[in-house]
């Protein structure tokens, strides 16, 4: 874990910091997390620690055991389904709309992410590929104007976050991805609402599967 940046409270910053791990797939499913550990490595006190432990408790996350201590959630497949079921029809609304209001500065911004999958493809840097995911998904987010809408989907993503390295752990898989990314991008540029709301919902679809195709290959 990196050091904490300065400007909120230490509970918090370790919250987020441990969060972050946990989606990114560094604190991988059952990995024990330690108080005293953490708190070294983050030169913090115990009590920020404990703190953040138990809102992550709250937020599924991290798992509580009497005598044993906090571990990092299991990745129930039965969860992970709901939660793609949700994703589906929200993401493919949310598309919709962008599609719909989409300005030429934005749509750039979404041609060079594109771009630069294409460029990351040829080399076949995987580890790129995987960030610019992360980066189309994060850019998306920004552009949709229904503040309820992106609420609601991006509490369903923070949950859904460290399954993408899952989803994307095989480079055929990653490349898949890109192509559906591709076609997405190529319906918004000929401001076809519907069927970007077909291609979002199928993307999502085909997630899942590489997902539970994958999810064997957790802590390897």
């Amino acid at each position: 874990m990196s050091e904490l940046r300065i400007g909120m409270p230490i509970s918090q910053e370790v919250y987020q910091k441990i969060k972050y791990d946990i989606l990114e797939n560094n604190l991988k499913p059952g990995e024990k997390l330690i108080e005293e550990n953490i708190a070294t490595e983050l030169n913090v006190s115990r009590t920020p620690v404990r703190e953040a432990l138990k809102q992550l408790d709250q937020d599924g996350l991290v798992t509580y055991y009497p005598r044993r201590g906090s571990v990092v959630s299991e990745i129930s497949l039965e969860d992970a389904k709901e939660l793609y079921e949700v994703r589906e029809v929200l993401e493919g609304l949310a598309i919709k709309h962008i599609c719909m209001n989409i300005n030429r500065k934005d749509l750039k911004k979404l041609g060079d992410i594109v771009s630069n999958m294409e460029k990351a493809m040829a080399k076949d840097d995987h580890e790129y590929m995987t960030e610019l995911h992360k980066v189309w998904s994060e850019t998306t987010f920004m552009l949709i104007q229904n503040e309820l809408l992106k609420s609601y989907l991006t509490s369903i993503m923070d949950n859904l976050g460290r399954l993408r390295k899952i989803s994307l752990y095989n480079p055929v898989h990653n490349y898949d991805a890109f192509k559906e990314t591709k076609d997405i991008y190529n319906a918004i540029v000929e401001n076809q609402p519907g069927e970007c709301e077909i291609l979002a919902r199928l993307h999502v679809r085909n997630a899942r599967k590489r997902f539970e195709g994958n999810i064997g290959h957790i802590g390897e």
